[in-house]
């Protein structure tokens, strides 16, 4: 078996979470109006969503541990209810970041982008717990033939 998709490595999900936290706090700096309600709605998606992606994650490791591809991993959360919902609340909370942030006087994308960055943010550092039992399962797998 090969190695596990680089999107589930404790380093590259650690260099995530300093991306998406640099990113949500110099677009909030930067915004003027500080984008409060899209920053609010991303890190509460954010949680809900990390919460949601590490439950997954413990119903279905032995996918994760085996995935390889991002189709892969994308086919382990679709594997169970929390995935698909993880997935869903992806996407609902970026169309309403679009709109809010529009609707938003200021920079939309700036607005826009405050909230998405919070989002991964909070989705990150919920998740980077069990992003060590994938690394686990992936070598325990590799050393069971």
């Amino acid at each position: 078996m090969g190695k596990t998709h680089f999107t589930l490595n404790r380093r590259v999900n650690l260099a995530f979470v300093v991306v998406w936290g640099l990113g949500a706090s110099l677009l909030v700096i930067l915004a003027r109006p500080r984008p409060v309600l899209t920053v609010v709605i991303g890190a509460a998606s954010g949680l809900v969503a990390g919460l949601l992606q590490r439950s997954s994650v413990r119903a279905s490791l032995h996918l994760f541990a085996q995935a390889q591809s991002a189709r892969a991993v994308r086919r382990a959360f679709m594997s169970n209810v929390q995935g698909k919902l993880a997935i869903a609340l992806m996407w609902v909370t970026a169309f309403t970041l679009v709109g809010v942030g529009f609707a938003s006087s200021g920079v939309s994308l700036f607005a826009f982008g405050a909230g998405y960055f919070s989002f991964m943010f909070l989705r990150e550092i919920t998740t980077f717990s069990v992003i060590r039992a994938i690394e686990q399962g992936a070598r325990d797998s590799q050393h069971a033939f």
